[in-house]
């Protein structure tokens, strides 16, 4: 995993990092069900970090990219999908995905 850090020159001179954002994997899931293939059902669709727009994008998903659901997170008003991407550009990362952009895709 890649961490990136901010770095400030302080007036004085020195330096300063500040801490990163970290990416959340699994541990932040509150619903699991059986791990399932899915697809992405919208172009351009963000892989990101964490499950919110706030967290860093790992890139852009193609439609109909294979997606490994693992688990999910959901509140009252969103739910993200973590899993790993199988196929295109981004195979083999793992990351996070807004529920409404993954599904089944009909034949």
């Amino acid at each position: 995993m890649t961490t990136l850090a901010a770095t400030a020159v302080l007036a004085s001179g020195a330096m300063a990092m500040a801490p990163a954002a970290g990416a959340v994997g699994s541990s932040k899931c509150n619903s699991n069900f059986s791990n399932t293939d899915f697809d992405v059902l919208k172009s351009n669709a963000s892989l990101r970090t964490g499950p919110s727009s706030n967290y860093s994008s790992k890139g852009h998903l193609a439609k109909y990219t294979k997606f490994y659901y693992y688990c999910e997170y959901t509140t009252k008003s969103t739910s993200w999908y973590y899993g790993k991407i199988l196929t295109g550009a981004h195979k083999g990362t793992k990351g996070w995905v807004y529920a409404k952009y993954i599904g089944l895709r009909k034949p």
